[in-house]
């Protein structure tokens, strides 16, 4: 698609009326209703993404899914979840319920696409055909393989609306309007970067212009048609998820799942691409500071900590927390951080030794880690372990 095609699709669309309005106000409100609801969790789609995350020769039991889909943040699920791929799913649903999987699992299990192992489940060979045959007609996540952008994606989505929003207006002169996104921090984010640069309004939608040009070049056609329609603007009111996904016939979590990975690549292009769109990278670090850079409080808290040059045992001093609350903050930080100072938490000689055992033993285990090393701490097998999955 050419860029003069894009820009006139969003900044010189003409389309608007009250019934317009009305109607995709009504439909957002349904499509938020539908969404805290339980409907995808008795989808087919919903019933084999599950069955996806289990294995021929690994054990899989409900618990382990359920704490994925809600989110989980201690350094057991964090390690789980890096080690099976299972990024889309973390935070799904809260809603997400014990029977709701159970109730899948024993239909799988009758369908014989699952069978007892242990203290869970096992995939079998037809259920493996299963899953492959479905995921050949539908759309399977396989863009999200960190956990860094999982609390930001949806409110970078609902702010960069509101920006493309508030440009599209003033490239038409335009003040009456009402904002798309009503949340007083997308607005207020808004309101300061125009307060920055007042005099150069101009300016700035000119660079905004460029900025979005590029971004749409570093997208296939669907992608940057499925984000343009969903853009309100100038006369123009954009399409609600529910239109799309069903003019590119797509399930409710399907959809879901592929919204969430045009965004993670959206991010991920803003952060490789950083000098050609300065605007959008202060959008994303404005997000970050506010979503306590993808961590819980608590960890945030002992983060700034880390930055000034505390140590763990100091941290737990000034904070009065246990000093193993401590090293679990930072196992969450290096899961949730791209890049980590791993062999700094680990003394210099055991991280050589640790390095040298995964790289002879596979599947080197805590167990015979501790018996190999007098002075092992868990924190220490598991950061050399992580470094070791991700750059392998």
């Amino acid at each position: 698609m050419e860029e003069s095609f894009r820009l006139r699709l969003f900044l010189l669309s003409t389309f608007s009326s009250l019934n317009v309005i009305l109607y995709s106000t009504v439909k957002r409100v349904q499509y938020r209703k539908e969404l805290r609801g339980v409907v995808f969790f008795m989808s087919d789609y919903f019933s084999l993404y599950v069955l996806s995350y289990f294995d021929l020769d690994r054990s899989t039991n409900a618990s382990q899914i359920l704490h994925v889909f809600h989110g989980k943040r201690t350094p057991s699920m964090f390690y789980r979840i890096e080690k099976n791929g299972w990024h889309p799913g973390f935070q799904l649903s809260k809603n997400i319920q014990m029977e709701h999987l159970e109730k899948i699992i024993n239909s799988h299990l009758q369908n014989g696409w699952l069978v007892k192992y242990e203290k869970g489940y096992s995939l079998t060979k037809s259920g493996l055909e299963a899953t492959k045959e479905y995921f050949e007609k539908h759309y399977y996540p396989q863009k999200i393989r960190t956990f860094t952008n999982a609390n930001i994606r949806n409110p970078f989505w609902e702010r960069w609306q509101l920006f493309s929003q508030v440009f599209s207006e003033l490239s038409y002169q335009s003040n009456s309007y009402t904002p798309i996104i009503k949340h007083p921090h997308h607005q207020e984010s808004v309101r300061h970067l125009f307060y920055q640069f007042n005099t150069e309004k101009e300016s700035l939608l000119k660079q905004w212009i460029k900025e979005q040009s590029f971004i749409f070049h570093q997208m296939d056609d669907k992608t940057a048609d499925v984000i343009m329609n969903q853009l309100t603007g100038y006369k123009k009111i954009g399409q609600t998820k529910e239109q799309i996904r069903n003019t590119i016939d797509m399930e409710f979590l399907e959809f879901q799942f592929y919204m969430n990975d045009i965004l993670e690549v959206f991010i991920q292009t803003i952060n490789q691409h950083d000098r050609a769109v300065p605007i959008h990278v202060a959008i994303i670090n404005s997000i970050f500071i506010e979503h306590n850079y993808g961590l819980s409080a608590s960890t945030k808290h002992t983060y700034d900590l880390l930055k000034i040059g505390r140590t763990p045992t100091e941290i737990a001093n000034i904070r009065r927390l246990k000093l193993n609350t401590i090293k679990e903050h930072l196992l969450e930080i290096a899961f949730v951080f791209e890049e980590f100072p791993y062999e700094k938490f680990i003394p210099k000689e055991l991280y050589g030794k640790l390095k040298l055992k995964f790289e002879h033993q596979k599947d080197y285990t805590y167990k015979e880690a501790v018996e190999d090393f007098e002075q092992l701490e868990f924190i220490h097998f598991r950061l050399t372990e992580l470094e070791r999955m991700r750059h392998k």
